[in-house]
């Protein structure tokens, strides 16, 4: 295999395993994130259930990650959902807890980039 199209290769598995770990990242927030309370946010439980996908697609924007409509639809909720939060709300608090929300989204990102270079492990190869 050529050197161009293994990196195309690796390019595009980072690129999916960013969104997969978003994707992820954001499901754990909607189930009320218990894992953020040892970053320093003792409120996490709030956010449970405060997901659509509306506001999947912001939070993923939040970390410079784009995901297609199409896997944010299983955060749908059933019509006449109540929100405890708006959507400005939501994003007000995560932007006011930045620093535990980036530490977490890291936490799910690199595990995507480590089974990302198992996979495709960069070649360190010069020629002389």
């Amino acid at each position: 295999m050529d050197k161009r199209r293994r990196n195309m290769r690796r390019y595009n598995a980072i690129r999916s395993a960013k969104v997969g770990a978003m994707v992820e990242m954001i499901s754990t927030i909607d189930h009320g994130a218990s894992e953020i309370d040892e970053l320093g946010v003792y409120d996490g439980y709030r956010l449970e259930r405060q997901v659509n996908s509306y506001r999947a697609m912001q939070i993923a924007q939040y970390f410079n990650v784009n995901v297609s409509k199409s896997k944010l639809i299983q955060f749908s909720k059933p019509k006449g959902h109540r929100y405890d939060f708006t959507a400005a709300q939501l994003m007000d608090y995560i932007s006011e807890h930045h620093d535990a929300f980036a530490n977490y989204w890291d936490w799910f990102r690199q595990s995507a980039l480590m089974s990302v270079d198992r996979k495709y492990p960069i070649d360190n190869d010069k020629k002389e």
